[in-house]
């Protein structure tokens, strides 16, 4: 079960101003094996519509001209592997680390992105913590505009730059048995 504070957030600059947008994150599917993080797999979705800058102008702008939410109501990521690095850094062989009550560990996620009806390859290193039945799940990537055909917003007559920050941070409650 996905807990509500669980969000998708961007930071994109325009000009000399740098803004964030945040919005709830919606879990679709979550699978772990405490024995072993590479069986981990996530798909999630945000609705683009719902995401708030607390200006209510840009992000109407931001809805109508670059997520055209009208058309592409949701992104979603859909993580279908797990890459885990040892304690040294040097990518992992062999069985991945589990993630037993007290861990934490960096991974990568690797699956794709689909944003503005575009599909594209996308791997996410990502920090898992597990507290108990907690799962915490927290990660960051840049996304070029261009790359999913998106058009950037204008505001005062400067256009939003092509590479924006793009935030999760999931906090997931383990079902019990």
């Amino acid at each position: 079960m996905l807990l509500p504070e669980s969000t998708v957030g961007y930071a994109a600059t325009a000009g000399w101003e740098h803004f964030a947008g945040v919005a709830p994150l919606q879990l679709e599917r979550f699978e772990l094996d405490d024995a072993a993080l590479s069986t981990l797999r996530l798909e999630v979705s945000v609705a683009t519509a719902a995401f708030s800058t607390g200006n209510i102008f840009r992000d109407l702008n931001a809805r109508r001209v670059a997520f055209e939410s009208h058309l592409y109501p949701d992104a979603r990521y859909v993580a279908t592997g797990v890459r885990t690095r040892a304690p040294n850094g040097i990518a992992a062989t062999g069985q991945a680390p589990g993630l037993p009550d007290g861990s934490q560990r960096e991974v990568t996620l690797t699956g794709a992105l689909t944003l503005h009806g575009v599909r594209r390859p996308l791997e996410v290193t990502v920090t898992v913590q597990r507290q108990g039945q907690l799962v915490e799940v927290a990660g960051r990537f840049t996304v070029e505009l261009d790359t999913f055909e998106m058009r950037a917003p204008s505001i005062l007559g400067r256009s939003v730059d092509q590479l924006v920050t793009v935030e999760i941070d999931a906090a997931i409650r383990l079902e019990t048995p």
